[in-house]
């Protein structure tokens, strides 16, 4: 993993794990459910209209452009891309059906202490972790790895980051869930980087056997 690509993930990464850091001391230094409500009240119409759709960047069909430039583009990535989904949703979704089965998102724990924006439908139940925090920083991840430019490396962690405050603002969940996002999204996105690399080492020992046995 010497190529510039993979030197802008690594950035990219640990970039998104000082994000990390900052969201699990935040909830850390206020708890669980005062750091949800710190977010949740700091409000206003136009937070209100922009988040509403603004959180839509952490929506699975966001990965539909992103196939689509693969597969014009970039063919031999598309089985990654396809990879780092299936794994961040299965990681996501097991985690919230199986292992947290019972968390509960704020609507369900606070009840009448959460602020709700109106027109959003909030939810009350399988909380842990942010489904949308980890596709956003899987997609991040994938992007700066794609494109290879200083401004996306950052920019794309960064633009995850706002999605999971979205879904904190919008009652959806708690601080700590976005942090479990987090944590969900790049390790979704680093397997997949494995299994490319893995892919494309296979690749390259069966051409040179090919080539071998041409010459003999």
């Amino acid at each position: 993993m010497r190529s510039k690509a993979y030197w802008h993930f690594r950035i990219a990464a640990a970039y998104s794990i000082l994000l990390a850091v900052l969201v699990a001391a935040f909830a850390a230094i206020y708890g669980k459910n005062d750091s949800f409500l710190i977010i949740n009240k700091f409000n206003s119409p136009s937070f209100d209209y922009f988040f509403e759709y603004f959180t839509y960047l952490g929506d699975g069909m966001i990965w539909i452009p992103l196939l689509v430039y693969v597969f014009l583009y970039k063919r031999d990535f598309l089985f990654t891309i396809i990879a780092a989904f299936a794994i961040c949703t299965l990681l996501t979704q097991f985690s919230k059906w199986v292992v947290f089965a019972d968390a509960l998102r704020p609507l369900g724990l606070l009840k009448n202490q959460v602020r709700m924006v109106p027109g959003v439908e909030v939810h009350s139940t399988s909380s842990f972790p942010s489904g949308h925090t980890s596709i956003a920083f899987t997609y991040a991840l994938l992007m700066a790895f794609l494109l290879k430019r200083n401004f996306w490396t950052f920019f794309f962690p960064l633009v995850a980051f706002f999605v999971g405050y979205s879904r904190v603002y919008l009652a959806q969940h708690f601080v700590t869930d976005v942090f479990a996002g987090i944590i969900v999204g790049m390790a979704s996105a680093l397997l997949a980087l494995l299994m490319y690399e893995q892919f494309k080492r296979r690749r390259k020992n069966r051409i040179a056997e090919e080539e071998k046995v041409v010459h003999v």
